[in-house]
Formats: C-alpha cells, structure tokens, sequence
C-alpha cells in the first residue's frame, strides 16, 4: 500500500527544490564584489598596513575582489570614501571628526557618509630641533620657521592645530613639505623644526636624532586648551630612550589611526571585513610593529559613528565573551 506524504511536508520539499535551485543559480553567477582599499603615501605606516590588509583579505576571502587605490593620505581618503571612489581607506581621527562635523578647510560641508570599523593604533606629535640648535622649548619657535609637513596632508592639519593652540598667527614661519625634503632642510638649518606624526619609533626621526636633532617636549596649559577643543587628541609620553640622545621622557599628543568605510557599503560585507580584520591582527602585529600598540578593546570606539556591519561584529563579539 502507497504511503502518502502529507500536503505540508510536499509543500516544504518543493519549495527547497526551488530556493536551492535559486541559490545555486546565484553562487554560480553572482559577480565577485570588488573592495577598494586605499593606501597612503608611501613612507609612513599607511602604506604597509594597507598593502598588508589587501593581501590578507585576499587570502580570507577568495570570493572579494579586492583591490589598492593609491592615495596620499588621510585627506584623500576621506575623500574618496565620499565621493565612492574608495570603500575602505586609513585616516588619523582628527580628519575623521573633522571631516564628519564639516570642520575641515577643504569642504565646509559635513561628510556625514563616512563610517567607522575600528581604531588601530595610535600616532604621536613628535617635534624636532636640528642638530646644534638652541631651542629648548616649544615656546622658542615664536618668529621661527617649522615644517608642518605635505600640503593636505593629514600630518600638516594636526601641526597647523598645535601651532594654533601656542601661537598667534602669523607667528611662526610654517613651512609645506614632503618627508624626504623636510628631512634635508632640518639637518642643513633651512628651517628650525619640523613635525613627523607618527607611531614611536618613526624610521625618519630616527635618522635625524641619530644625525644629532633632538625631540621637543608639548605641554602645558596650551596642550590642555588643545584637548579640551579638540576631543580627538590623548596625552601621550614617549618613552626615554625609545630615540638616540633622548635621555627622558617626552610629554606630546597623540591621535588614533582609524579604519573606515563608506556609508552605503553593505553591512554583512562590513562585518566580515571587520571579523578578517581580527583574524589578521596577530599576524599584522607581528609584521608591523607600530600595531603592537593596538588595544582591541578600544577598536569600536571610533569619532564617527560606526558603521553597522562593523557594530553588528562588535556585539556578536561581546556576546561570545
């Protein structure tokens, strides 16, 4: 005697038959999606780091496309991210807050398409004097001139803000340039001190303190008006001895490097780049030293709201714990 299926479970077969007919046919012919990271210049940490992230992502998602966009920092970045020319891209918070609260001398228009997906590490102000010089205190460059660094660079907006909280303007001579150039003209005195923002040890600064420049201490009731104007600056010391001739501590700033993305990218694809992220950061500590200084717990705390696959990944973490 035939044994009849009842009419629901018929039902529940068929309809597998044909969503699994469906998802096959989409895994078969969906295109791959194409990630676009930025990259940075190419001295500094921004480089490395993105070059790093694309070849992981590569190797833990075969089904990504991912490709570098070279840029020139943290300006174009955030840039590009607006415009959706980049969907993944490196920029120090400063610009990050900035350019979401329409602060920024390049766009009076608040970027609000910009998300964050975690914090990374940290980068400290570090001022220098050439070698031989005199200059004993920040409070000495008044009339002097200073390399602030790169025009549009991210490095000569948080230079050109410390000089602000210490300065009137006008007083002090900012010089724009590259690295390489910087570098030339402090050890020959063209100028009297330049900026490098930057994890410690910097591979420049450590050349110019081995070549005899010395680091400048940043403090006072002008770094604590800074602060308090400016939420995205932390206190930070750099350790004695971390620089040749650098018998104690230095008292600076830092700001935070952070990872974003651009508002319209897809939140399951957002937290799968979040969740490689992590799955990388051993390996990504180990090659780059500057990430060592990388506190996860911190990572979700970015100064733009974050993006929501990126939130999504945070609370299924804080869930496993």
């Amino acid at each position: 005697m035939a044994h009849r299926l009842p009419s629901i479970t018929l039902v529940a077969l068929l309809g597998c038959v044909v969503g699994c007919s469906r998802v096959q046919s989409a895994t078969t012919t969906a295109e791959p999606i194409t990630i676009r990271l930025s990259t940075g210049f190419a001295t500094g940490n921004f480089r490395p780091f993105s070059e790093a992230l694309v070849k992981g992502y590569r190797e833990l998602m075969p089904d990504l496309r991912v490709q570098a966009v070279e840029t020139s920092g943290s300006l174009q970045n955030i840039e590009g991210l607006r415009d959706g020319t980049v969907d993944i891209g490196l920029a120090q918070a400063h610009i990050a807050y900035m350019a979401y609260n329409g602060r920024l001398h390049t766009s009076a228009q608040p970027l609000r398409n910009i998300r964050g997906i975690a914090v990374l590490n940290s980068s400290a102000v570090q001022l220098l004097v050439g070698p031989g010089s005199q200059i004993r205190s920040l409070d000495e460059l008044r009339g002097r001139r200073v390399s602030v660094g790169p025009d549009g660079s991210g490095a000569a907006v948080i230079a050109q803000l410390v000089l602000d909280g210490y300065f009137a303007p006008g007083e002090v001579q900012e010089v724009e340039a590259g690295v390489p150039r910087t570098n030339a003209m402090l050890l020959d005195n063209s100028i009297d001190a330049a900026f490098t923002i930057s994890s410690v040890p910097n591979d420049d600064a450590k050349r110019l303190t081995q070549a005899g420049a010395r680091l400048l201490q940043i403090r006072g009731p002008a770094m604590v008006r800074l602060r308090t104007t400016y939420p995205f600056f932390r206190s930070e010391i750099i350790e004695a001895n971390a620089y040749a001739g650098q018998e104690q501590p230095i008292h600076t700033l830092s700001v935070d490097v952070v990872m974003l993305a651009r508002q319209g990218l897809d939140d399951a694809v957002v937290r799968r780049l979040t969740d490689g992220l992590f799955q990388m950061l051993p390996r990504l500590r180990a090659e780059l030293p500057f990430l060592k200084g990388m506190v996860p717990e911190r990572a979700p705390a970015t100064p733009v709201p974050l993006h929501p696959g990126a939130a999504l990944y945070y609370r299924e973490r804080e869930l496993r714990r």
